[in-house]
C-alpha cells in the first residue's frame, strides 16, 4: 500500500503534465513536479497508474464477439497470476528499497559518530596547541630573563674586571714608591757613609798637624759620628717602619687581588652555567617549535579528514535515484 503524504491524484495530474509538456514520466521528474513525497509513494502511485492504463486499454479493445467463457476463465487465470506477481515482487521491492533506507540510516549514524570523533579530536589538538603555545611563550620568557641575567652578569663582569685593573695599577704604584724608597734609603746610606770617610780623612789630616787638638776633634767626631748613627737609625727606623706598611698595604692588595680572582673564576663558573641554560632553553625552544609544526601538521591532516567525511556525509545524504 502507498504511504500516506502525497495522493494518487497529485500523482496523475502531474503525469498528465508531463505528458502534456512532452516530457517522460519518472518518479524523479513527478518528485521534481511536486516538490515534495517520499520516492516509495510515488513509485507505487506511478505503478498503479500505468496497471489502471493498460487495464483500460485491454478494456478498449472492440469486441467482434462474445468470448467464450473458457478463455475468459483463462485470462481472468493469468491476469490474477500476473497481479500477484506484480504485488509480490513490488513487496520485494519495497523490502529492498526499506533495507538500503536502513543501511543508508546507519551509515549517516556512523558517519555522525565519526564526524562528533573527528570534532572531539579537532577540539583536543587545539587544546593541546594551546597549551603548547602557552608553554613555549613561557620558556621564551625565560629565555629572555635568562639573557638579561646573563647582560647583567656581564656588565658586573667588566666592572670588576675594570677595578681589578685598577688596583693592580694601584699596587703597581705601591711597588714603584716602595722600590724609589728603598733606592733613596740606600743613596742617603752611601751619601752619609761618603761624608763620615770625609770628614776621618779630614780628621786624620788635621791629626798630622796637632795632635793635642786631635783628641778635641776626635772626641768632636765621635760625639759627631754618635749624633748621626743615631739620626741614622732613627731615618732607618722609619724607613722600616714605612717599607712594613708598605709591605703590608700590598699584601693587603694582593689578598682583594685573591679575592677578586676567585669572585671573577665563581662568576665566570655561574656565567658558564647560564649558558648552558641558556644552549637547553634554545634547545626545548627548538624541540616545542618542532612540536608546534608536527600539531600543525596534524591539524591540517584531520581538517582534510574533515572536509571528506563531510564530502561523504553529503554524498550519503542525497536520495538514490529512480531507474
Amino acid at each position: 500500500m502507498a504511504r500516506n503524504g502525497i495522493r494518487y491524484d497529485d500523482v496523475c495530474r502531474a503525469i498528465e503534465t508531463l505528458k502534456h509538456r512532452g516530457e517522460t514520466v519518472s518518479v524523479q521528474k513527478i518528485r521534481d513536479f511536486l516538490g515534495t513525497g517520499s520516492y516509495t509513494t510515488i513509485s507505487d502511485h506511478l505503478r498503479e497508474w500505468r496497471l489502471r492504463q493498460d487495464t483500460s486499454a485491454v478494456s478498449s479493445i472492440p469486441r467482434t464477439q462474445e468470448r467464450p467463457e473458457l478463455l475468459e476463465g483463462w485470462v481472468a487465470d493469468i491476469w490474477d497470476k500476473a497481479q500477484q506477481a506484480a504485488y509480490e515482487k513490488l513487496a520485494v521491492y519495497r523490502q529492498q528499497a526499506d533495507e538500503q533506507i536502513l543501511d543508508a540510516n546507519e551509515a549517516s549514524q556512523a558517519a555522525q559518530r565519526q564526524c562528533e570523533d573527528a570534532e572531539q579530536r579537532l577540539a583536543a589538538l587545539n587544546e593541546h596547541m594551546l597549551n603548547a603555545q602557552e608553554r613555549l611563550e613561557k620558556k621564551t620568557n625565560e629565555a629572555a630573563h635568562l639573557q638579561a641575567e646573563l647582560q647583567a652578569l656581564q656588565a658586573q663582569q667588566q666592572q670588576q674586571q675594570k677595578r681589578l685593573t685598577q688596583l693592580e695599577q694601584t699596587c703597581q704604584r705601591h711597588q714603584q714608591a716602595l722600590e724609589q724608597a728603598e733606592r733613596q734609603h740606600r743613596e742617603a746610606l752611601a751619601k752619609q757613609q761618603q761624608t763620615h770617610q770625609t770628614k776621618l780623612a779630614q780628621e786624620e789630616k788635621r791629626h798630622e798637624a796637632a795632635e793635642s787638638r786631635l783628641m778635641t776633634l776626635l772626641d768632636e767626631a765621635r760625639q759627631e759620628r754618635l749624633k748621626q748613627e743615631k739620626q741614622y737609625e732613627q731615618r732607618l727606623s722609619t724607613l722600616d717602619q714605612r717599607s712594613e706598611r708598605l709591605q703590608i698595604d700590598l699584601s693587603e692588595q694582593r689578598r682583594q687581588y685573591t679575592q677578586l680572582q676567585e669572585s671573577l673564576r665563581a662568576d665566570k663558573a655561574h656565567t658558564e652555567q647560564l649558558e648552558s641554560e641558556r644552549r637547553l632553553s634554545d634547545d626545548r625552544q627548538q624541540t616545542l617549535q618542532q612540536e608546534k609544526q608536527r600539531l600543525e601538521t596534524e591539524l591540517k591532516n584531520l581538517r582534510a579528514s574533515n572536509r571528506e567525511l563531510h564530502d561523504r556525509l553529503s554524498r550519503a545524504a542525497l536520495p538514490p535515484t529512480a531507474v
